[in-house]
């Protein structure tokens, strides 16, 4: 780094900026995916949707209190969300670092010296001398290169990514949240299921000891049922442990210790609610916090080529000062003012290569961005496809669990008459019973597409703290 003052230089400067040469411009137009979307999704009918909410809290559309109160104590508590605000507070402090370069530093001094000559001499106080110096320095780099206000915008940008970085992370923990809670109240179903199958499955015991006793049946139907009571029973611990996990690891959602929250007991699945309106593929850029995150960072590191480049070429400062001097009076003032110019001689490269690396960045940061868009397609037409099948699936498990009793009731009549051994009493009771626990999971999975869809979509958890942020990074 070579650095110089001579005025022919700062003219050159000049001579270079009045040419309207700009070294490196951002369009943001240019930061979208490298791959255009469809013009609507090959799995959605428009026929089949119901506007989303206003307010975009997606949980809400599910019509449970319990689950609305859930969330909103989880996105105020939670630990990992304040790890994501305390990011944006760094990435905030970093933005005003760059912003404050373009202005001018001011820097103050002040010193009080004394020398003894080490003689003696009477008054004591004239062997010394004092001498006092307040000086103050101005300096400011002239951003003629742009180099500040691209290092400037390239970090504000890369704020505003980490706040999406902040909504994502909130609409993650939401969905994980109503996922717990389903799941929990989905166990609590299948334990009550059980108990009302274990209660069956005794009454059927005795009456097949009964029979038994009475020479209308054989050990075999009585062990047969045995076996049906137990292969239930034996459910019951699994069920509960289930539950109490689930229970742990929402606690822990919600920032609690694990055992300290309300115990969800339940057991209700609610009807799953309208299909919302998924909009068009090309919607998601800015409906999803995570694409919107790549899509600012894309433009940051667009800035940091701009960085890079002014790099390469001079930079220039200007300033002035005063030293006001005494002994001890401050009774001389010294002024000053400078301008200089530094500019770089040699750096084997170096710059050269910092520009070929920000431009890799920026090819990277577009590959990423556009595969995270194809990504976010696939998890819209999967939950699409995902939900209206499994909706299918519940219509026709329902409908089999009813043939499937009426089979149970025509082979316990047929048995009570002594037409029929009992193996299909056995065979179609355990069916029924299958198939009972089996509807339990089809509503929840049904449900669990569902906030898979929501999440897909990128559905908003935006609330009073949240717009405040925003507001407040638009400024």
């Amino acid at each position: 780094m070579k650095s110089l003052s001579t005025p022919g230089y700062l003219a050159i400067a000049v001579c270079f900026l009045a040419s309207g040469c700009a070294l490196h411009k951002v369009r943001e137009e240019r930061a979208t995916p490298e791959v255009s979307a469809l013009p609507s999704y090959q799995e959605y009918h428009a026929s089949q949707g119901a506007a989303i909410p206003e307010d975009g809290r997606w949980w809400e559309s599910f019509g449970d209190p319990v689950l609305n109160e859930l969330i909103d104590k989880g996105l105020n508590s939670s630990f990992d969300l304040q790890a994501f605000a305390a990011r944006i507070e760094q990435a905030s402090a970093l933005a005003h670092q760059a912003g404050a370069r373009l202005f001018p530093t001011l820097d103050v001094t002040a010193r009080d010296e004394y020398e003894w000559d080490g003689e003696i001499v009477a008054p004591a106080r004239r062997d010394r001398e004092e001498t006092v110096r307040l000086g103050a320095l101005l300096g400011w780099e002239i951003d003629f290169f742009g180099r500040l206000s691209s290092s400037k915008r390239a970090r504000a940008l890369q704020e505003q990514a980490t706040f999406q970085d902040w909504m994502d992370a909130r609409l993650l923990l939401s969905s994980a949240i109503a996922d717990r809670y389903f799941d929990i109240k989905e166990q609590r179903r299948q334990l009550e299921v059980i108990r009302a199958q274990i209660d069956i499955n005794e009454s059927l015991l005795k009456l097949t000891r009964l029979r038994f006793g009475q020479g209308q049946s054989s050990v075999v139907a009585v062990l047969q049922q045995r076996e049906q009571l137990d292969e239930t029973k034996a459910r019951v611990p699994e069920v509960e442990a289930r539950i109490g996990q689930l229970q742990y690891s929402l606690d822990a959602l919600l920032g609690q210790i694990p055992g300290t929250g309300s115990e969800i007991l339940n057991s209700s699945l609610r009807e799953l609610p309208p299909l919302p309106d998924v909009g068009i593929p090309a919607a998601l850029l800015q409906r999803r916090a995570d694409l919107k995150a790549a899509q600012l960072r894309v433009l940051a590191i667009d800035h940091d080529v701009g960085v890079a480049l002014a790099e390469q070429l001079p930079s220039i400062r200007i300033g002035g000062g005063v030293d006001w001097r005494g002994d001890p009076e401050l009774g001389d003032a010294i002024k000053s003012a400078f301008g200089s110019l530094a500019a770089p001689l040699f750096a084997a490269g170096e710059r050269r290569a910092e520009v070929r690396r920000q431009k890799a960045r920026l090819e990277e940061a577009m590959a990423d961005y556009t595969d995270r868009f194809l990504a976010a397609l696939v998890e819209v037409e999967s939950a699409l496809l995902l939900g209206r099948k499994l909706e299918e699936r519940q219509v026709l498990v329902e409908k089999q669990l009813d043939t499937a009793r009426l089979l149970l009731e025509e082979s316990r009549d047929r048995f009570s008459q002594g037409l029929t051994d009992y193996l299909p009493v056995f065979t179609s009771l355990n069916i029924v019973q299958v198939l009972e626990r089996d509807v339990v999971s089809s509503q929840k999975d049904t449900l669990s597409s569902r906030i898979a869809l929501h999440r897909a979509l990128g559905g908003s958890v935006l609330d009073q703290d949240s717009s405040t942020i925003v507001t407040s990074l638009n400024e």
